[in-house]
């Protein structure tokens, strides 16, 4: 079964455009299909309230969809190497795009725990972030939106449908 790793702004949109049916998300959750690093969940703990509710009954309840850094093999060092890579500026051939800390978060950003988590792991990377798509792309790391998670939940039948 395909694992996807999500982002903060993945799971946001996902919540604004399916409210009623974010739930269903909870299957996925609970089989162990959908990570979400701990950086994730303190970016989001900050910024939303309902989604904020929902993911702390997930950890309460499915503790093993969230990724600490310190508790996976080789996690700690590949993220260093991620963010020392890609936090301030990210090398695409000739031209350098903007990294991981551009945005507003800075420093605090989850990006590079999304990129390490997604790549130790070896899952998908959920996210529409431009920085990281960028370091997926170069680390040969599969990376779709959340439109295309959305579409590949819901259209494959060993997996819960997300539109039901």
């Amino acid at each position: 079964m395909e694992k996807y790793v999500v982002d903060a702004s993945a799971l946001v949109d996902i919540h604004n455009h399916f409210r009623g049916k974010f739930r269903k998300l909870k299957a996925l959750v609970e089989s162990g299909c959908v990570k979400i690093p701990e950086g994730v969940l303190r970016e989001l703990r900050r910024t939303t309230d309902k989604l904020s509710k929902t993911l702390e009954r997930w950890v309460e309840n499915f503790p093993h969809c969230i990724v600490q850094i310190d508790r996976v093999h080789n996690l700690a060092s590949e993220l260093v190497r991620v963010e020392r890579q890609y936090g301030e500026r990210i090398q695409v051939g000739v031209n350098e795009r903007p990294g991981f800390w551009t945005s507003p978060s800075g420093r605090k950003a989850a990006d590079g725990q999304v990129v390490a988590v997604t790549k130790i792991l070896k899952c998908t990377a959920v996210s529409d972030d431009y920085a990281v798509r960028l370091a997926c792309m170069l680390e040969g790391i599969p990376c779709i939106g959340w439109t295309e998670f959305v579409r590949q939940i819901g259209s494959n039948s060993n997996q819960l449908r997300l539109f039901e």
